[in-house]
């Protein structure tokens, strides 16, 4: 039987992607650092309470360390990116009002690539030249191969990211600070399982969100 299709709006739709990425990145680097100091400790024979202070210690510096690195750089990249879209637009705006007639052949090859005829695409190149921003849009989207970013918010993407990131990321780490048994091995198996349980989950949500069909 089909299952109905998850549907997103507000927020969470607008960053799905910084939540994906910044979840599954959190939860694979967090448990490789537990991995790594949990399966030190274990093979040397003194798996003490100690591992845990060194777990926890070193688990959650480089949560929080990759998270900030993480949702800086997302914040980063999209304000690059507005940068950039901005540059361009102004210089294909001084090209449309300096040199319109070199722009509306150009107008109209994009047009006649796209599979309209050349009178066609020709009316249509003199309308577009009666709404600058429309033709603006069309040239910095046809011709520069640009998508605006502008509606883009750099810093709740990279806070998105920061989020999922320490969320998702700690993971790894709850059987650690949870654990009363003082039983290293016990919690690092809890860790394997959560890690695992965390990204199928991740894995799952990705898949419905994009369209996916439960049997």
């Amino acid at each position: 039987m089909h299952g109905l299709k998850l549907r997103l709006t507000g927020a969470f739709a607008d960053y799905f992607k910084e939540v994906i990425y910044g979840g599954i990145d959190g939860i694979v680097t967090t448990f490789a650092v537990v991995a790594g100091f949990a399966g030190a400790a274990l093979s040397s024979d003194d798996a003490t309470q100690f591992t845990f202070v060194i777990v926890l210690l070193f688990g959650l510096a480089n949560l929080f360390a990759d998270a900030a690195s993480m949702g800086l750089g997302n914040f980063l990249s999209v304000r690059s990116d507005k940068d950039l879209y901005l540059v361009q637009r102004q210089e294909e705006r001084a090209g449309l009002q300096n040199n319109p007639d070199a722009e509306r052949t150009q107008t109209i090859k994009i047009l006649e690539e796209k599979g309209f005829s050349a009178e066609d695409a020709a009316k249509l190149a003199d309308t577009y030249k009666h709404n600058e921003e429309y033709w603006l849009d069309f040239m910095m989207h046809h011709k520069r191969e640009l998508s605006d970013p502008r509606g883009d918010n750099e810093v709740l993407t990279g806070l998105a990211t920061f989020f999922s990131f320490m969320v998702f990321g700690s993971i790894p780490l709850l059987p650690f600070i949870l654990d009363t048994t003082g039983d290293a091995g016990t919690a690092f198996w809890y860790s394997c399982v959560g890690t695992f349980i965390a990204l199928v989950l991740l894995g799952v949500l990705k898949w419905r969100v994009i369209g996916g069909k439960a049997v």
